[in-house]
């Protein structure tokens, strides 16, 4: 099964590794999807999910965001000077420039995102008429904790020797329903060998600065003021853990009944007892399949 590392050229000539994961069907394949993924991870922690999807007839793109990966330019998740403009900028000729040519639109791809990811694909979902998502993980707060925490990483954007934003303490937080800790990410999935190649990777869970918390709250305000105008005819599929401690189940629920009202076709994938990660836990062989029947059900 082949997978490809190619780049692509992003924002201010920032060159932009992505996975490519070409449909065994060749010219047969079903149809794209793109996906993008968390925060302090990089894109080859996709390497089995995208596998799994092109063996099953799927052409699959995985870009690296800016800050992340091969990317990662400090000890410190930062997306640079331009912030998260910069992260659309990279995703704008992503698609503009590498995808586009290759005939891929709004009515044959599916855009895919995990926690971070999901915010940037719902506010890419909402901007560019897209039909059909996935949201994993996704970590939506309510409006008066999105300004709290835009007003906290905006004072600390101002404090220049702030590298680590305050922000992290949140995930400590997470952690301690699962006491007693193996790790500072047992919140991740109930898998321990994940969670341990992620302690030792340097490329997974380092400090985030204030700069992509105040991004990654931007997107969520700008998608609590737009949810509504995902297209009428919208097909998505939520997937969360029972247990994901950065999901507010009771907020999400909320918004998708709001958006139930049209004809948009919504499924929820309830992961009992799992944590934030879906695609790392120790049932993710059946949430796979889960999502590949729901992938699947599009092609009659």
């Amino acid at each position: 099964n082949m997978m490809e590392r190619k780049y692509f050229e992003g924002f201010e000539g920032l060159k932009v590794p992505y996975l490519f994961f070409e449909s065994e069907r060749g010219e047969k394949f079903k149809n794209n999807i793109i996906i993008f993924h968390g925060v302090t991870e990089p894109i080859d922690r996709y390497e089995e999910f995208g596998k799994f999807l092109s063996a099953n007839g799927y052409n699959v793109f995985v870009p690296e965001i800016r800050g992340h990966g091969e990317l990662k330019t400090s000890e410190v998740c930062e997306f640079g000077k331009k912030g998260i403009k910069a992260v659309f900028e990279d995703i704008n000729l992503f698609f503009k420039n590498e995808l586009m040519p290759k005939g891929i639109k709004a009515e044959n791809t599916t855009i895919f995102g995990h926690s971070m990811g999901s915010l940037i694909a719902m506010k890419w979902v909402i901007e560019n008429n897209y039909k059909y998502f996935i949201l994993s993980g996704f970590p939506l707060q309510k409006k008066l904790s999105v300004f709290l925490g835009k007003m906290l990483t905006g004072l600390e954007k101002l404090l220049f020797f702030k590298k680590k934003s305050f922000m992290n303490k949140e995930f400590k937080k997470y952690n301690d329903y699962f006491k007693p800790n193996q790790t500072k990410f047992d919140w991740l999935t109930r898998d321990e060998n994940e969670v341990n190649k992620y302690v030792e990777s340097e490329f997974c869970g380092y400090p985030i600065s204030p700069g992509v918390f105040n991004g990654i709250l931007g997107m969520m305000g700008f998608i609590n003021r737009s949810y509504k105008k995902v297209r009428k005819d919208a097909n998505m599929l939520v997937i969360y853990g029972t247990e994901d401690k950065a999901v507010n189940a009771e907020y999400v629920t909320k918004i998708l009944e709001i958006l139930k009202k049209k004809k948009r076709r919504i499924n929820v994938l309830e992961n009992k007892n799992g944590r934030h990660e879906s695609l790392n836990e120790i049932n993710k062989y059946e949430i796979y399949d889960e999502i590949l029947k729901w992938l699947n059900e599009r092609e009659k």
